[in-house]
């Protein structure tokens, strides 16, 4: 049977954006963990005195002006310790709302809530002194329930998990996968390494050996991203190992929540001399 995500009441708490309850609910579709009564939405809404904004870029570095913002957020005072922080992107999508005990954003404390890109909801659910705590729900990218997950002191105890079209995910080790990985593990990888970098003239005569590292993201989808040298033996060579990772196969990406996500991986590279 199909879960029905409930709603969470919390006195003098309110929604960041009302679109949300406007959204037909049914079992495994999104819903919100966020609600209150019109009489105290009205009330805070209203009240300008308690309203802060502020700009971000990409990397959530707080802008003293709105230009080159990717982000901004909506302070708003609801408690004597407790503020509410909505966050949109520019082009006025939800990207995120949350409480926290003041606006330098340090402690979250109260209802949580993340979104995709596209303005669907990611997650939701409630932290207590900055730590997860009880029911917590994530949603593929479509809208359907991933998993909903019980958490206890910042710890999962228990958990259910649902795939893309609604099927309910029987093994539950197979929801989470920490680390991406190279399809046939690291030795594979290597093979793959040693068979592909193509030493340049300067390294070969030097008999440069060693050991370097490139660190790389792994898409949802399994390619790469954003290769960067985190360790080097020679510029030549850094060149060269890009050239290793732009040729490389899909990889198998990481999973969380029973949901393929973004992670970071260094590869290893060794530089062997390979003789004449």
């Amino acid at each position: 049977m199909k879960p029905t995500v409930p709603f969470i009441t919390m006195a003098g708490v309110i929604l960041c954006f009302l679109h949300t309850n406007a959204q037909s609910v049914s079992p495994m579709t999104q819903s919100s963990v966020l609600s209150t009564s019109p009489e105290v939405t009205k009330k805070l809404l209203n009240d300008d005195k308690l309203l802060l904004t502020k700009y971000y870029n990409n990397n959530r570095k707080e802008l003293k002006t709105p230009e080159g913002a990717a982000y901004f957020r909506e302070y708003r005072r609801v408690a004597e310790k407790l503020w509410q922080v909505c966050e949109y992107r520019t082009n006025n999508l939800p990207s995120m709302e949350l409480y926290v005990t003041n606006t330098a954003y340090e402690v979250k404390n109260g209802p949580y809530r993340i979104y995709y890109e596209n303005g669907k909801v990611d997650a939701e659910g409630t932290f207590k002194n900055d730590i997860m705590d009880g029911k917590w729900y994530f949603y593929h990218t479509n809208g359907l329930l991933s998993a909903e997950e019980i958490y206890e002191d910042g710890l999962r105890v228990d958990g259910r998990f649902w795939n893309e079209d609604g099927s309910i995910l029987h093994d539950i080790t197979q929801a989470d996968r920490e680390k991406p990985s190279f399809v046939g593990g690291d030795v594979e990888m290597d093979k793959f390494v040693q068979r592909t970098i193509v030493l340049p003239d300067e390294v070969k005569r030097k008999k440069i050996t060693g050991k370097m590292a490139v660190s790389a993201w792994v898409e949802p989808d399994g390619s790469l991203s954003n290769p960067k040298i985190e360790l080097s033996l020679h510029p030549d060579l850094d060149e060269a190992a890009f050239k290793v990772v732009d040729q490389m196969p899909k990889w198998i990406p990481a999973k969380r929540h029973n949901r393929l996500v973004r992670a970071k991986y260094i590869i290893p590279i060794k530089i062997i001399d390979r003789g004449k």
